[in-house]
């Protein structure tokens, strides 16, 4: 079967579903309180609103407690998830040139999928779980490391709108936005903590005690809705580390490693 290839900047989420980073850094950090401005969200916050936002804001000054690293453009990003109880990796080119790898379980076996780089705007075309040598097609790169991504929460908002087509103030394709990046990506800190302010000014948002992300592990959540269409990212209640989406998907690890198929 024939990949679809998207423009990157469009931040459409081609990816399993939604991950994160948990490392030792992100555990460590006992994260700031931050005192909530009301007038950040215009005038008067619902309670619900106001703790959903102080929980972003805290992940945020988490984020920015973790090692500041920008890979080298010849490195992979690592991510071993969970969703729905199966096990899966994904090794993806930093800079989308380099040939990729995911690695999951699919009816009790382990399934290879190639991720074919895109190089001189052609890649390799992959049928089923295998590269066919004989064909390629038009492709654009799709880096796992976005070096223009802004590093402070006023520029997120226009870089967001640019990059992604939707209706001004829809709670939900805004929510998705924020998935998407943070999904298999790797995040400088600035970028990450600029971010989880911008989930901050979700319309919407609320906070929701005992969850649990697709891995078991309990959390709060910082749940959403719009139009019937809703969502839950989920954090640990101590270091505010993002740990996935409410019983759906969870991310175990996250490195930076030289080759796909390496592990940290």
């Amino acid at each position: 079967m024939t990949q679809t290839r998207r423009r990157r900047g469009h931040l459409t989420a081609r990816r399993w579903g939604v991950a994160g980073w948990a490392t030792a850094g992100m555990a460590a950090a006992a994260a700031a309180v931050l005192v909530l401005a009301p007038d950040k969200f215009g005038g008067e916050v619902p309670a619900a609103n106001a703790q959903a936002a102080q929980v972003l804001n805290n992940a945020a000054a988490a984020a920015l407690k973790l090692p500041d690293v920008e890979p080298r453009p010849d490195q992979f990003v690592y991510t071993k998830s969970q969703q729905g109880g199966s096990p899966r990796e994904i090794w993806q080119s930093v800079d989308g040139t380099r040939d990729g790898l995911v690695q999951q379980a699919h009816a009790g076996d382990v399934e290879k999928i190639p991720l074919p780089g895109c190089r001189e705007e052609r890649a390799a075309v992959v049928k089923g779980d295998r590269v066919d040598p004989r064909r390629t097609e038009p492709c654009t790169p799709q880096p796992a490391y976005l070096p223009d991504l802004p590093t402070d929460v006023d520029s997120m908002p226009e870089y967001l709108n640019k990059n992604h087509s939707r209706e001004a103030g829809d709670a939900n394709a805004m929510g998705k936005d924020v998935l998407a990046l943070i999904g298999e990506n790797h995040l400088r800190p600035q970028s990450q903590a600029a971010l989880f302010q911008v989930a901050a000014r979700i319309p919407g948002i609320r906070a929701v005690p005992d969850v649990k992300d697709g891995a078991g592990r309990p959390g709060i959540g910082i749940a959403w809705s719009s139009q019937g269409k809703s969502g839950m990212l989920v954090f640990d209640v101590d270091t505010y580390a993002f740990l996935g989406v409410a019983d759906a998907s969870a991310t175990l690890a996250v490195a930076l490693v030289d080759k796909a198929g390496q592990r940290p």
